[in-house]
């Protein structure tokens, strides 16, 4: 059959050395130097532009991303803070100032009420809470 190997189990499969020669050819395909050199600059370049795309992209997710935290890290914060506020204050109780106020504002609702009377609902009022 052939001094190539692999020849026979070609042949067996329905190949014959007419149609090896038919498909081998003898030009070879190289492509000039500088013909590569433009494709090699082009495809580098083209990767370049997407490597640099995609850094500046990364940059700005990357400052989105890092304010976003600020954000929430100050309401955090606040909200940490609003909570220690109320657990170490809690409300005031209300100063004679107010209670006077609102005493006055009853007087003037009804004239009857005389210091006396409100005095006494007072004592009666605070001597019952003991």
């Amino acid at each position: 059959m052939g001094n190539a190997p692999g020849s026979k189990r070609l042949h067996g499969l329905g190949v014959s050395r007419k149609m090896q020669k038919d498909i081998e050819s003898s030009t070879s395909l190289t492509l000039p130097d500088e013909v590569m050199d433009s494709i090699k600059k082009a495809v580098t370049e083209d990767v370049q532009k997407d490597i640099i795309t995609q850094r500046e992209e990364f940059a700005k997710e990357r400052e989105a991303h890092a304010a976003e935290m600020e954000r929430m890290s100050k309401e955090f914060e606040s909200q940490a803070s609003k909570l220690q506020n109320m657990i170490k204050e809690p409300e005031e109780p209300e100063t004679l100032d107010s209670i006077a106020a609102s005493l006055g504002r009853l007087r003037k609702k009804d004239p009857t009420l005389t210091a006396e009377k409100i005095a006494a609902v007072l004592v009666s009022t605070l001597s019952s809470d003991a």
